[in-house]
Parts: C-alpha cells; sequence; structure tokens
C-alpha cells in the first residue's frame, strides 16, 4: 500500500502517488475519460435541476402575490364599471353613494399595499366626486339661479376626472400584472 501525503503531491507529484490516484493502469498524462463525461452529465443535471428548483419557487411566489392582489383587481374592474356608466351621463350628488362606498375600498387597498400607485386613483376619483351637479340643478336652471356655462364646466370636470381616474386604474392593474405574470 503506497502512501501519499497533501505535501508531497503539491512539492513534486511523484508518478507513485499519481498512480495511484488515477487508478494504477492509467498513465501520468492521461486522464479517464468515462470520469469526464460522468462529470459533464452530472454537471449539466446540477445546473437544470437548479434552474427549474428556482424557476418553480419563483413562480409559486408570483402565484401567492396573485392570489394577494386578487380582490383589489376585482375592486378596480368594479370601479371601472361603474366610471363608465356615470361617464354617460353628468352625475349628481345622489349618484355617487356606489363610488363613495368604492373609493372607502380603494382607500383600505392603499394602506394594504402602499407600493402600488393606489394614491392616483383615490385622487382622480375624490376629483370626480367634487364635481356633481346639485341635485335639483334642473329647477335652478329653469330658475335661472345657476348659470348654463357653470353647469357645463362641472360636466367637463367630470369628463377629465372620469379619463384620469380611468387611465390611473390602468397603470395600477398593469402593475399588478406585470407584478404577477
Amino acid at each position: 500500500m503506497n502512501h501519499c501525503s497533501a505535501s508531497q503531491l503539491a512539492e513534486n507529484a511523484s508518478s507513485s502517488c499519481a498512480r495511484l490516484i488515477l487508478g494504477s493502469g492509467a498513465s501520468q498524462g492521461t486522464f479517464p475519460s468515462s470520469w469526464t463525461w460522468t462529470a459533464v452529465i452530472g454537471l449539466a443535471a446540477l445546473v437544470i435541476s437548479t434552474y427549474f428548483s428556482i424557476d418553480q419557487v419563483r413562480k409559486s411566489q408570483r402565484a401567492k402575490q396573485a392570489k394577494r392582489f386578487q380582490p383589489d383587481y376585482e375592486l378596480l374592474n368594479e370601479t371601472i364599471v361603474l366610471l363608465d356608466k356615470l361617464a354617460g351621463t353628468t352625475a349628481q350628488k345622489a349618484d355617487l353613494t356606489k363610488l363613495s362606498e368604492l373609493l372607502s375600498r380603494i382607500k383600505q387597498a392603499e394602506r394594504r399595499f402602499p407600493e402600488l400607485p393606489l394614491g392616483t386613483v383615490v385622487a382622480h376619483i375624490d376629483a370626480y366626486r367634487k364635481t356633481p351637479l346639485p341635485d335639483d340643478f334642473q329647477r335652478k336652471l329653469t330658475g335661472r339661479r345657476i348659470f348654463l356655462d357653470d353647469l357645463l364646466d362641472l360636466s367637463r370636470q367630470q369628463g377629465a376626472a372620469i379619463a384620469n381616474a380611468l387611465a390611473a386604474i390602468s397603470t395600477v392593474q398593469n402593475e399588478i400584472d406585470r407584478r404577477t405574470s
């Protein structure tokens, strides 16, 4: 039995120690090809399995995040439907009760997920809520207590606020889609 220490290999790598490491029948200048192919295949398998493991963890995290964002995504969809409905008519104060409820839910979502730009949605909906026509605007218009130009200005402001709110909602939904896909 031939014993070699690490210092002997480092210093002069004697032929008897090299033969002992490589195998008794191997010459000093060759490396067993079967070991090389086994190592390459093993390394490739390790790289592939590591890639798929990391990919699976990433997909799992995105699925969890999508599940957390799902109720708020649906809330934004519900808000879009209501804003589209309100865009078809000039809103009065009585028309804004459902919007106020949705707005409070969006504010709660903003507190849950401060990294999402929900604050811009809240700001644009607040701007819209400040521009309703008075509930009795028709009576005031016929009684000449309110000017038509004022009503048209409020109507234009409503349209602009709805357009801005829809754009902000689209931005938030795109951000959610980007984070979860």
